[in-house]
């Protein structure tokens, strides 16, 4: 990760064209969310243990991030489905590869979560904050167990569906 100007890691922009939740009032500078305890400074989510310390003691009101308004109301970006036969062998790897993305994710663009996983019937399928963490995760799985992917996205909204499937009888 490279580091900007200011010392902040530098982030992947998340287009705020299509989301409801970007294109609201920004929150007072230096406001922190209530959830996920990311700070708000000069037009950017930062995590705050990332804010130097003279930043720290500036902190002020409280909001709810993007993300975490997001997850509260359940409104994707993006959707990640993992089918085949795959998914049922090596679950185990599968979660902690998630666990490894969530938690990189976060560390580069604090509104780029997971909203929620769902199993069922062989299935997972995992929803997104934004479309690019959704896609990024397909990349990613791609490029750990190869596989078959395929990217879609809706007209209107810019929501990403990617559909990532492997049978067992695929090398790995």
């Amino acid at each position: 990760m490279s580091r900007g100007a200011r010392g902040f890691h530098t982030r992947k922009a998340i287009n705020s064209e299509h989301d409801p939740y970007l294109s609201k009032e920004a929150p007072k500078d230096m406001s922190i969310c209530r959830k996920c305890r990311s700070v708000y400074h000069e037009k950017r989510w930062y995590r705050n243990d990332e804010l130097p310390e003279h930043l720290r003691s500036k902190i002020g009101g409280e909001v709810f991030c993007p993300a975490c308004q997001k997850i509260r109301d359940k409104y994707p970006g993006g959707f990640v489905i993992i089918e085949g036969n795959f998914p049922t062998e090596h679950r185990e790897e599968l979660m902690r590869l998630l666990g490894n993305k969530k938690s990189r994710a976060m560390s580069i663009n604090p509104l780029e979560q997971i909203v929620e996983v769902k199993e069922h019937e062989g299935r997972i399928e995992i929803s997104t904050t934004t479309e690019k963490f959704a896609q990024r995760i397909g990349k990613i799985l791609t490029k750990a167990f190869n596989g078959k992917i395929e990217y879609k996205w809706t007209d209107d909204t810019k929501i990403a569906r990617i559909i990532w499937v492997r049978e067992d009888e695929e090398a790995g």
